[in-house]
């Protein structure tokens, strides 16, 4: 009995002592952010059918303390692959701050102007918002060309963003 008795109190022990020592060591606090980067021929700013990839553009994740938004505490920096994707890695939680990724200036000749609208993206990078991955998403970023592609009026009228003269009807 007595045995039992201390086999019970050393197993108690090893329970109390293994969720302290859970509690000492942190979570793995690490994200990666993945998102892409493309040309817009049409000046939609938006992903059409017509879109292309742009690789070897630079992207920047910054991350600033709510209400300083002078002083960065957190940087990293990336490159797009040939299909215009890139991953980055962060290390730490974030949930204090607000994080943007941002796209560098554009090494195409074609497609260097860029979007006023798609240049950059917030991302909440905190285990403590229900999001159960590690992995985060960023809203495509782009730039785009100078010239409209002859082929956008076709996209547009595709998306229903022009009305031919044949589609109008008097009533």
């Amino acid at each position: 009995m007595a045995k039992s008795f201390a086999v019970a109190v050393l197993l108690v022990a090893f329970c109390f002592s293994s969720s302290a020592l859970a509690r000492l060591v942190p979570e793995d606090d690490t994200f990666t952010v993945e998102g892409k980067v493309y040309c817009d021929p049409c000046r939609f700013e938006f992903e059409t059918r017509l879109s292309h990839p742009l690789s070897n553009i630079k992207v920047t994740l910054e991350c600033k303390k709510v209400g300083d938004e002078k002083n960065i505490t957190y940087l990293v920096e990336g490159q797009t692959d040939k299909n215009g994707f890139y991953s980055l890695p962060v290390k730490g939680d974030h949930q204090e701050e607000f994080c943007e990724v941002k796209t560098e200036k554009s090494t195409h000749a074609k497609c260097k102007e860029p979007m006023k609208k798609m240049d950059v993206d917030r991302i909440a990078l905190t285990k403590n918002n229900g999001v159960s991955s590690s992995i985060r998403f960023i809203n495509p970023l782009g730039f785009m060309t100078r010239n409209i592609d002859a082929r956008c009026v076709s996209v547009a009228q595709e998306l229903g963003m022009l009305v031919s003269l044949n589609d109008q009807h008097d009533n």
